[in-house]
C-alpha cells in the first residue's frame, strides 16, 4: 500500500520537479550530499596539458647513450598567447630521487655537439626551440660516490622563473659535470 501511495504522489508532481528530485537522489546514492554541486575536473586532460603561468613548457626527450656518453634533447615551447623571447642557455639543476639538489657543475657547450652560442629568438605562440644536455657516465675518482640524478629542474634561462621538473636518470659517474647547448630553433648538430 505504501508503494501505491508513493507512485500516486510522484505522478502528481510536475516533471521538472521530478527530474530535480531524481537528480538529488542520484547524487545522494553516489555518496554526495544534496548541497554538493557537480564541478568540472580541474586537472588538465592528457591531450591538452596546462600551460604554466610564464607561457612556456619545457620537455625532455629520451636519453641517447653510447660508450659512456649521454645526450638528451630538451624542447621549450611557447604555449602562451603572446610572443616569448629566449636568448642563451636553460637553467639546469640535477635533483636526487627526493628532489634535493645534487652537487653538479653545469657548463655551457659540449665536446659532443656543436654549440654556436646564444642567439636571440622570439617564439610566436606554438613555436619551440631546442637544446641538448650532454654528460659522460664514467668514474674518474674511486673515492667519490657516483652521482645519479632522478630529476632535472629546468628553466628557460639561468636564475629564471619557477623550474619545471623532468623525470630522467642522469648518471654522471664521478665526473659531476653536465654540459648544455644554447637554445636554437633547429637544435645543435652532432660533431663529426
Amino acid at each position: 500500500m505504501a508503494g501505491a501511495v508513493t507512485r500516486r504522489a510522484a505522478g502528481s508532481v510536475p516533471r521538472a520537479l521530478s527530474a530535480a528530485v531524481l537528480g538529488v537522489v542520484a547524487l545522494t546514492a553516489a555518496g554526495c550530499s544534496a548541497g554538493t554541486e557537480a564541478k568540472p575536473d580541474p586537472r588538465p586532460s592528457r591531450t591538452a596539458p596546462a600551460c604554466p603561468e610564464d607561457g612556456v613548457v619545457i620537455k625532455g626527450s629520451g636519453v641517447d647513450a653510447a660508450m659512456g656518453t649521454r645526450a638528451m634533447g630538451i624542447t621549450l615551447t611557447n604555449c602562451g598567447k603572446h610572443p616569448y623571447k629566449v636568448n642563451g642557455y636553460a637553467g639546469v639543476q640535477v635533483l636526487d630521487k627526493d628532489r634535493k639538489p645534487l652537487d653538479v657543475r653545469i657548463s655551457h657547450g659540449s665536446d659532443v655537439v656543436d654549440d654556436v652560442g646564444p642567439e636571440p629568438v622570439t617564439l610566436q605562440p606554438g613555436e619551440h626551440v631546442k637544446a641538448v644536455l650532454m654528460w659522460r657516465n664514467r668514474v674518474t675518482d674511486a673515492t667519490r660516490p657516483a652521482v645519479n640524478g632522478a630529476f632535472l629542474a629546468l628553466t628557460p634561462a639561468a636564475g629564471g622563473s619557477r623550474p619545471q621538473l623532468v623525470r630522467e636518470l642522469i648518471d654522471l659517474g664521478s665526473t659531476g659535470e653536465l654540459g648544455i647547448t644554447a637554445w636554437h630553433r633547429e637544435g645543435p648538430k652532432p660533431r663529426r
